[in-house]
């Protein structure tokens, strides 16, 4: 038998290193960092500035849920380049689905100190980033998305439960 019909297959898998995978969850850790600090900045300099002019502003209760939705959207924004500069796969499907999941992380986290929050911000973004890069190492788009899927859908029930 001739060896010239023998084609190596592609693993199905995009192989990533350890190196890799934590300097992705550095990335995360830097995003999520980002987002805090750029959330309470907008918040107490911004939304407050504008919505509480007077005693009475009932929009005044929500400064800090649109800070945090600004924040998060810029963060997500740094975490992206981040990945695109790591040569990370599928980066954006990576950042929608961190997005998505974390979203209203900050707003459930205003009662605890400072410094709660922010590790506990750049923790989950961190670890977000590696689980996310991890799994849609799929070579198949439609199998890492129906993936991503199924674990954003999990995390949403657990954290509105």
């Amino acid at each position: 038998m001739s060896d010239t019909n023998n084609v190596d297959m592609p693993a199905s898998l995009v192989p990533m290193s350890i190196k890799k995978l934590m300097m992705v969850i550095l990335a995360g850790a830097l995003a999520g960092l980002v987002t805090w600090g750029l959330a309470t900045v907008f918040d107490m300099y911004i939304y407050k500035a504008i919505l509480c002019n007077n005693d009475a502003a009932i929009q005044c209760a929500s400064s800090y849920q649109y800070a945090s939705t600004t924040a998060t959207i810029i963060g997500l924004t740094v975490g992206l380049f981040g990945l695109v500069r790591l040569h990370v796969f599928r980066p954006l499907l990576i950042i929608i689905a961190v997005l998505v999941s974390l979203w209203g992380l900050l707003e459930s986290l205003t009662a605890a100190p400072w410094y709660v929050t922010a590790l506990a911000t750049a923790g989950l973004y961190g670890v977000a980033f590696g689980a996310y890069a991890w799994f849609v190492r799929v070579r198949r788009f439609y199998i890492a998305l129906i993936v991503v899927l199924v674990i954003v859908v999990a995390i949403r029930l657990i954290l509105n439960s």
